[in-house]
């Protein structure tokens, strides 16, 4: 069962700082573009999102791929939506209130709480953030770490009809592709993130 995630925001990346793509786990990037979309009709969350930013697929992050470190935080107003949103029904499943561009939630901080515990589905994210001027000092930065929400009752459930990259390229054919991608070298630890618990 794979269950897909729709990230929503204004954010950041830093080219200097690679972190592994972890198994199980694809992150599907976006651009921005000015061209009119040709949608018909907008039947998932992701649908509604690319239209109101204008962002469109780029590129798959597949597992073992080293990725640069991108951060994330709430559009100061209130439209576009902010948040964590699960593809299929639209429920916010991580809330980005309080977050800036000096306070920042970590890609990597998604992933690791969305994909807990799914040894046996695979998670999608799909990064529809648009990118905007981070601080100047990054030493700086004060890393929000947010929950994750669960619907009263239920859990995601089957998210989505989604298919892995995996799932559809032969094996010998996704390894090559993540051996090449992880030569973009070693994976670096990015300096001066102090961890700030939530007290929301």
């Amino acid at each position: 069962m794979t269950k897909t995630y729709v990230v929503s925001g204004c954010g950041m990346k830093f080219d200097a700082a690679l972190w592994p793509v972890p198994p199980g786990v694809e992150i599907h990037f976006y651009f921005q573009c000015m061209r009119e979309p040709q949608f018909y009709k907008t039947r998932t969350i992701l649908d509604k999102l690319m239209l109101e930013v204008g962002m469109f697929p780029d590129r798959v992050a597949t597992p073992g791929e080293m990725i640069p470190s991108h951060f994330c935080w709430a559009h100061q107003a209130g439209t576009p939506p902010s948040g964590v949103f699960r593809r299929q029904s639209g429920q916010l499943a991580m809330d980005l209130a309080g977050s800036d561009a000096k306070r920042p939630v970590a890609l990597s901080h998604f992933v690791k709480t969305l994909a807990a515990d799914r040894a046996r589905g695979s998670t999608v994210i799909h990064w529809i953030v648009r990118d905007e001027e981070g601080p100047a000092d990054l030493s700086g930065l004060d890393c929000l770490y947010p929950p994750r929400l669960r619907s009263a009752g239920s859990e995601d459930g089957d998210e989505s009809n989604h298919v892995p990259l995996s799932d559809v390229l032969p094996p010998a054919q996704v390894e090559a592709v993540v051996a090449s991608r992880a030569a973009l070298g070693p994976m670096t630890e990015w300096p001066g993130l102090k961890r700030r618990a939530n007290t929301r």
